[in-house]
């Protein structure tokens, strides 16, 4: 009885720290995935780190995914998170520009591309980040809940998604991008980002 209740003590105290271990390598793989994939608004606040470097005034203008994922990879964006971005940023009444990539939830490169033949943005065109109160998987939630929006398979495969300022209304927009249902035309649900309302869904190219 001895020799049993040993032997047992020997394969518990052998199998607890390959558990443990298991868990910490499962958790640090988990964790870098989810690094790995941004929501628009994750993507945002990152980018933005970089620009108030570049410029103590700089202001969010766009934010936009990338289409770089491998094709073969299924449920692209299907939890509200891609893995590149592209964040745009500016200085209210100047022409100053610059640009922000993400790659696998890294800042990839950015870049200065400030023009000086180009007309100054008029500070109706910036996006205030504590403005943005709903981000892509909440509105993606909503997008299906509308049947009005489906995955892409090839170009712009998935759900995409992009903030920008509706000069006109003042309201930063959240955009759910996807296709029709025979995945002929591109789909646009539109979300004000402030209250998570939804405005419009854009009428694809070639639908009645």
């Amino acid at each position: 009885m001895n020799y049993i209740k040993k032997r047992w003590m020997i394969f518990l105290l052998t199998l607890i720290p390959i558990l443990i271990f298991g868990v910490i390598l499962f958790g640090n793989s988990s964790s870098s995935q989810s690094k790995a994939e941004l929501t628009i608004l994750e993507a945002i606040k990152l980018a933005n780190l970089s620009a108030l470097k570049w410029d103590e005034n700089a202001q969010l203008l766009t934010a936009v995914n990338i289409d770089l994922e491998d094709k073969a990879e299924k449920l692209i964006g299907s939890d509200g998170k891609r893995k590149y971005w592209n964040i745009s940023f500016g200085v209210p009444d100047t022409n100053k520009f610059f640009l922000v990539t993400i790659h696998k939830g890294e800042i990839k490169e950015t870049n200065d591309l400030t023009n000086n033949g180009d007309s100054p943005f008029p500070k109706k065109e910036f996006i205030a980040i504590e403005d943005i109160n709903y981000d892509s998987p909440q509105l993606l939630k909503k997008a299906l809940k509308l049947d009005a929006v489906n995955p892409g398979n090839d170009w712009a495969k998935g759900y995409n998604f992009m903030i920008r300022k509706d000069p006109e209304t003042d309201i930063p927009l959240l955009l759910v991008i996807g296709w029709n249902k025979e995945l002929k035309s591109i789909v646009s649900v539109y979300f004000d980002a402030t209250d998570g309302n939804h405005l419009v869904t854009s009428n694809p190219i070639g639908d009645d």
